[in-house]
């Protein structure tokens, strides 16, 4: 016997308070802490204002998430992000429920709650509203549902399974990696091969199909644009040993390096002695991170896009991880990812404090960064022009300004570049073309000796550029063009 019933009873209690403090630390990051909406985060803001069953580059349960938060906390960064840290407290607890039921074991249900705690990657989808987490909750549960199917024979878990497929693709596509893998593992499978003789997962996957649908109906009015833009995702970029070691590295990194280490060292000593039970969890998580690995041989790989590959590998590693054998080397794997967090979350404040840091570690905050000071100079050039509408050279920056500017006014998107512009939902929306007579501010990215001659063809008169300069806590963050325009003459 584990522990005594009384302890029994006191444990989920205290990881319960664990976690709400975890999840308090969220809040108050995201209330208190420098980082602003990123590009994404507006532009997933700006489709909540607009709700349909489709966008051009993503599936809809994102808008609709941050559509629901708005109307709990406001049209705020709080509001966008309000889900965020639900998300994250939910994984956790699922994680130490499901680890629990697995192994039977109390530390292994605390270590695989503390893996989606306090792993960078997870921890920081804890503090930002991006598709990931949505889909990797909905990941987590089809992984669920697809245990209680096939150890616990219950046909209703293979229902639950396509539901949870169905919500994670309308989350991000990326969820279709699962049940391609899924479907690769039972077919290898001696053990299970002969679930797929009932009708139980086929009808499922019409069930995920059917939840799916009307994305694909949205997507079949528009061109296919969203298929197409995943398609140019899998395809698209550099690939070769460079970029490989690259998405290596990486994954080490967001999962924190001796934890990265020590799962696939426990898989090394372990893995030979896999039993079908634990198969489930490790072979599609494992197939789908092989997925990823093959795509960054061959072209470019964003470092979140594997996160979901983790769920299954964490909830087995929470096994191995909790022996006293491991114990040291996953404390200390914790307390590293734990120090790389507190450093990414500090910069600002170690920076205030002249402690000097590398140019590169303010990258990540870039696209986090200078935007209501962008915002207030948009608005300062306003001042006294009367009707005036805004325009930017790129998608991101349009749905920045849109969500920091006074009033949050809508803000247009114009592709100036010779070269093809990358499809965004701006193409879908109605333009500017309606605003004859208005001045305009045209926005643009770096020093820009004079606005476009595309540009100044359609206005009255345009005023000589205006060079600013992004800047908080001693950082350059962002220099950008203003230029004021009157009269737009139409298109």
């Amino acid at each position: 016997m584990e522990n005594s019933p009384r302890s029994t009873c006191r444990q989920p209690v205290g990881i319960g308070l664990v976690f709400l403090v975890i999840l308090a630390i969220h809040y108050a990051i995201i209330v208190l802490g420098p980082l602003r909406l990123s590009g994404d985060e507006a532009q997933y803001w700006t489709w909540s204002r607009h709700l349909d069953w489709g966008y051009y580059t993503k599936a809809p349960v994102i808008a609709w998430i941050i559509a629901l938060g708005t109307r709990i906390a406001g049209n705020t960064e709080l509001g966008v992000r309000f889900f965020a840290p639900l998300f994250a407290f939910a994984l956790s607890a699922m994680a130490y429920a499901f680890a629990r039921q697995i192994h039977g074991s109390y530390r292994a249900g605390l270590v695989a709650a503390l893996l989606f705690a306090l792993t960078p990657i997870f921890f920081l989808g804890g503090q930002v509203m991006t598709t990931d987490i949505p889909m990797v909750t909905c990941w987590f549960l089809a992984l669920w549902a697809l245990w209680w199917a096939l150890v616990r024979e219950r046909p209703w878990a293979w229902y639950a399974a396509g539901l949870a497929v169905g919500l994670g693709l309308l989350s991000k596509y990326n969820m279709g990696v699962l049940p391609m893998a899924i479907l690769v593992y039972l077919l290898a499978s001696r053990h299970w091969r002969g679930a797929l003789a009932s009708p139980h997962p086929w009808l499922a996957a019409l069930l995920a199909l059917a939840v799916f649908s009307p994305n694909l109906w949205w997507n079949s009015r528009h061109h296919w644009v969203t298929m197409e833009a995943t398609w140019g995702n899998v395809t698209g970029g550099c690939g070769g040993w460079e970029h490989w070691l690259a998405f290596l590295g990486g994954q080490a990194g967001v999962v924190s390096p001796i934890l990265f280490a020590l799962i696939f060292a426990a898989l090394a000593v372990r893995g030979r002695h896999l039993t079908p039970q634990m198969g489930i969890l490790v072979w599609p998580g494992l197939l789908a991170l092989v997925f990823y690995l093959q795509k960054a041989w061959t072209g470019q790989v964003d470092v979140n896009w594997p996160v979901a590959s983790y769920v299954g590998l964490f909830l087995w590693a929470a096994g191995p991880l909790a022996e006293r054998v491991w114990a040291r080397w996953t404390a200390a794997g914790l307390a590293l990812s734990v120090l790389l967090i507190g450093l990414v979350l500090s910069a600002d404040l170690l920076h205030r404090a002249h402690v000097p840091l590398p140019a590169h570690w303010y990258v990540p905050f870039k696209q986090m960064r200078g935007w209501p000071e962008i915002a207030a100079a948009v608005d300062r050039a306003g001042r006294g022009l009367g009707h005036y509408f805004v325009v930017t050279d790129f998608y991101q920056t349009s749905a920045t300004l849109n969500f920091y500017l006074a009033g949050q006014p809508f803000v247009y998107y114009q592709h100036f570049g010779s070269l093809p512009a990358r499809g965004n939902q701006y193409t879908l929306w109605p333009g500017y073309a309606g605003r004859r007579g208005q001045n305009a501010i045209l926005v643009l990215c770096g020093d820009i000796g004079q606005a476009p001659a595309s540009w100044r063809a359609h206005f009255a008169r345009c005023q000589q550029p205006v060079f600013f300069t992004a800047r908080s806590e001693g950082v350059n963050w962002h220099r950008m063009t203003l230029v004021v325009c009157g009269d737009y003459q139409g298109p």
